[in-house]
């Protein structure tokens, strides 16, 4: 039933709608958002193997949900249009623009079965969102937390440790925060109409985690930025695999529905 419906959830988003749809235009600045959220158990550090038994259903031709570079077997330094979250103990896919469209080619396959740690493990949808909001400036700042956010790379680490006092490295930390919002803006080909602005109000915890087998720090906080961010948005360091999600404290602004796996809208 999931299966078949999906069309129909997704034309709207997609593009492809059906001939009695209404004709959605977006202006410039409008970020176009899915995610979708399946049933079956998932702990967080399986999320890098459900990326690639995803991105291997879908076809590795496409570069979108692995972002590797299948030309020369580099990496793509960019910001990832579909991200891999895990929510109260289940995958979730996360996509953004472009990667919208790529997701057709893993609801298009006629088999959701998944090959997870050796193991074959069917998945259906749970929940699907879609949300169309303004990616912009704004002269009102929003509240939000950034969960395992990994900030630091081998060119800033030893200049964060050099910082003497705890408000010292909090400001370090929010202008690499600020940077990669400005970056990530850049990358949608979102002009700010006014400075990107960010203050970090919380430095919540400081961990010690591994990624990719190294250990790095990872940072939990709350700020608020005068930038509109929907929730579940990565940033830093291995977004793309649940570290550094973002999720707004408070009221949140953008048109959205919520399809549930029996295709109720609420």
């Amino acid at each position: 039933m999931v299966l078949c419906c999906t069309t129909w959830i997704l034309s709207p988003v997609l593009g492809t709608q059906p001939t009695d749809a209404k004709d959605h235009t977006l202006t410039i600045n409008m970020l176009r958002l899915l995610s979708v959220q399946f049933d079956t158990p998932l702990e967080p550090w399986e999320l890098a193997a459900f990326r690639g038994a995803v991105a291997r259903k879908a076809g590795i031709e496409h570069e979108l949900f692995h972002n590797h570079n299948n030309t020369d077997g580099g990496f793509h330094y960019r910001h990832p249009l579909i991200q891999y979250k895990q929510e109260h103990g289940k995958p979730m896919l996360v996509c953004l623009n472009e990667g919208i469209e790529e997701l057709q080619h893993f609801f298009s396959q006629p088999d959701w079965t998944l090959r997870l740690n050796g193991k074959t493990t069917p998945v259906r949808i749970a929940k699907l969102d879609v949300k169309q909001l303004e990616l912009t400036t704004s002269t009102h700042t929003r509240r939000y937390h950034i969960r395992n956010w990994i900030a630091l790379n081998d060119d800033n680490y030893p200049l964060y440790h050099q910082q003497n006092t705890l408000l010292e490295k909090i400001f370090f930390l929010q202008n690499i925060l600020k940077n990669q919002i400005v970056d990530l803006l850049h990358q949608l080909n979102v002009e700010p109409e006014i400075q990107v602005q960010v203050h970090i109000s919380n430095l919540k915890t400081e961990n010690w985690v591994t990624y990719k087998h190294v250990k790095m720090r990872a940072f939990s906080l709350e700020f608020s930025s005068n930038v509109l961010l929907p929730d579940y948005l990565g940033l830093g360091k291995g977004c793309s695999v649940g570290w550094g999600v973002v999720k707004g404290v408070g009221e949140r602004r953008g048109s959205k529905e919520t399809y549930t796996k029996n295709n109720e809208v609420r």
